[in-house]
């Protein structure tokens, strides 16, 4: 695991986890380190009940989006959010949403130097849009992704208060 200076964090990268919406954080990083990574690839993890848990520290690069991997703080949803998989969920529960919008705004705070929160997908289509077909995604699913303006506007409702 390689260590960072926090001051390169630019981008928030939301995902879903594709799994079930009451999967295990520790079985995403059983699966993570069966695939090679020293731990869990995320930040966050966010259960539906909206419970927060936190993955890698965050001066340590995370494994989640492959081409910004270090410029990211990357927090996953428990759930399946995108429409015509096996366990799709057509909605995210009310408290993850809302713990997803906390986290968000905190992470804001912690990291004045987030500039953008974007899915997993918009990797491709922002830093990679000639190799777009290598890195696309469906992740963090389009449930997920439609409401990704609904925390960008939470998130500066809340930072621009006194």
């Amino acid at each position: 695991m390689s260590p960072r200076p926090v001051s390169e964090i630019t981008d928030l990268i939301i995902h879903h986890s594709d799994g079930p919406g009451n999967q295990d954080i520790l079985a995403i990083d059983q699966e993570h380190r069966a695939e090679g990574w020293a731990m869990i690839g995320y930040s966050y993890v966010i259960a539906g009940n909206g419970m927060i848990y936190k993955g890698r520290p965050d001066n340590v690069v995370p494994s989640a989006a492959y081409g910004r991997n270090t410029q990211s703080v990357d927090v996953c949803l428990l759930g399946d959010f995108q429409p015509g998989t096996d366990g799709f969920q057509s909605s995210v529960p009310v408290a993850q949403l809302q713990s997803l919008k906390d986290l968000s705004v905190y992470l804001h705070q912690q990291f004045p130097t987030i500039v953008r929160t974007i899915g997993h997908r918009d990797v491709a289509t922002l830093y990679y849009p000639q190799d777009e077909g290598d890195y696309s995604t469906a992740c963090p699913g389009t449930v997920l992704w439609d409401l990704l303006p609904q925390i960008r506007s939470y998130v500066s409702s809340k930072l621009t208060k006194p």
